[in-house]
Formats: C-alpha cells, structure tokens, sequence
C-alpha cells in the first residue's frame, strides 16, 4: 500500500511540476511544448492525488497547488468571447482536414468529406496516399485550386473561385509573404470572400516560429474583414504561441474553441484551427468522426455577423 501511495504522490507531484513549468512557455519555448499536455496534467493530479489518499486536507492542498497552473492555462480558452452569427443569416460549411500522407483509407476519408457536405473544404498533406482521390472530390465540388509540385494543400468550393494562388498578392499582382494557398470565392447572392489553408511544422521546429510571424506580417497586408484561414497548426490553444498567434492574426478570431483532432484513436490535442474575420459569426464547430487520416475532420459553419 505505501508503494502505490508512493507512486502516486509521484504522478501527482511530476504532472503539476510539469504544469507549472509550461507556465513559463512564453520566455522559454521548450517548455511551451508542456502546455499541449495542460489539461492531461490535470488529470494526473488529481489521479495520483486519489491514489495516495491520506488527509482530506493534505489532499485538497496539494490538489490546489497541482491544479493551478492547469486552471490558469486552460480557462482563458474556456471563457474567451467568440462573436455569434447573427439569426436568420446565410451559412456557410467550412471543413478543414488534415487528410495525412499515409492515410489508411484514402477512399473512405474522400467520402468522410462529401458526406459532411460541407460548401469549402480546405484539405493538407495531399501529396501522400490521398492524392488519387483529388479527382474524386473534383467530382462532388465544382471548383478547385492548383497547387504547384511540392505542395500539400487543396482547396474545393460548391462556389465560383475567381482568382487563386499558393502566394499572396498586392493590388499590382506582385506575390509576398510565405507560402499560403488561397482562393477568392464568389458566393452566388452575396460578397466574395477569400480563404487560405496553411500546414505548419511541428512546434519542435524552429521553422514554425518564424512561418507564423510571416504569416502575420503577410495576412496584415490584405483585407481580412470576411477572410477564413484553417488548417493543421500544430499548436493547443493552452500554448504561449497560441496565445501570441491569436494576438498577431487579429481582428481574426479563432472560431474553433478547445476543439481536439489529433491523434485519431483518442483525440485529445486540439491542434487544427480555424480562424475567421469580424465579418463572420460563429454558428457552430465540431469534430467529425475519425477517418483513414491520423486528424479527425472540424467542420464550422458561419453565417455574416
């Protein structure tokens, strides 16, 4: 008994250490890899705390210190404020997939996607398994992007795509920043809007760093009052560079909340993202059913706000 009242104290103590140490992900970005696991933390402590069960009071001091850094990672996420769709507007499915290089059903994640019905999907990682069944969804959307040799993203519209390209450009047509495919969509009835899908490297990587500054810098050059851009960003929200990518895409809002996609048996990091201009309103998000992709599908649905 005193072994496995050992070896929880042990969990406990190791999962808040490590809780409190993702605090400091902001000045040291190693530890900003921590807070991915925040809300596992949690669970750990309060795991180890139930298995080395003493005094009521002991455990609810120690459950506090443990739990803290959890609550101070996690809430601001819980609580912040996401602008609503007005009632009654038009809406429009946005699905964005990482449908993953050696995708294990390729057929069937093509199908995932039709029958989500979505109106725009942003698809990543196309150069891998999924790559045949490009021209199945070419079937089901009357539009599409082309992407040039060593690119992995893909974009389809039930909607007219007016202009295209895997860079931003000015008003003289020059092409700047990273590279971001896009497309300019014509919404039969309404305004055209454009929405751009993007692939970041592990936060591991110190390429992600710097393709997330340029990416900032670059979507500040363009109008994105009804810009929509999503994709595999391989950031939780409860990381710093969340927090700071939140703060550099502004007036963007994150649409997707707490929303976790990856991996594919037990999802529990929510790494793909949407992001949508003040133009929009969120209606709803969620995760789709698992797929051949280690990702699982987010659908959103918009509406004008």
């Amino acid at each position: 008994m005193k072994r496995i009242r050992a070896l929880g104290t042990l969990l406990a103590g190791g999962a808040g250490l490590a809780a409190w140490l993702s605090l400091a992900g902001g000045f040291v970005p190693m530890l900003d890899l921590l807070a991915s696991f925040l809300p596992l933390f949690g669970f750990m402590v309060v795991a180890g705390l139930l298995i080395a069960w003493r005094h009521p009071r002991w455990t609810v001091v120690a459950a506090l210190v443990g739990l803290t850094p959890v609550a101070i990672g996690v809430i601001p996420e819980l609580t912040r404020a996401i602008p609503p769709a007005s009632a009654g507007a038009n809406q429009i499915r946005v699905l964005t997939h990482n449908v993953w290089q050696i995708n294990r059903d390729p057929a069937g994640t093509a199908q995932a996607i039709i029958d989500a019905k979505p109106d725009i999907v942003m698809v990543q990682e196309v150069d891998g398994s999924f790559a045949p069944m490009l021209a199945a969804l070419r079937q089901h959307f009357d539009y599409a992007t082309q992407c040039p040799p060593g690119c992995d993203l893909a974009i389809f519209s039930r909607w007219p795509i007016a202009d295209r390209d895997y860079f931003l450009k000015d008003d003289r047509g020059r092409k700047f920043g990273p590279p971001l495919l896009w497309a300019r969509i014509a919404e039969p009835g309404g305004r055209a809007f454009t929405v751009a899908t993007l692939h970041y490297p592990w936060p591991t990587s110190r390429d992600q760093a710097v393709r997330r500054r340029d990416v900032a810098r670059a979507l500040a050059r363009i109008e994105r009052g009804s810009l929509i851009v999503a994709g595999d960003m391989n950031l939780t929200p409860w990381a710093a560079a969340m927090r700071e990518q939140d703060h550099a895409l502004a007036p963007l809002t994150r649409m997707t909340r707490a929303l976790p996609s990856w991996p594919r048996a037990f999802p529990a990091l929510p790494i793909d993202q949407l992001y949508a201009g003040p133009d929009w309103g969120l209606v709803s998000a969620r995760r789709l059913p698992p797929t051949g992709s280690d990702h699982a599908p987010i659908l959103v649905t918009l509406a004008p706000r």
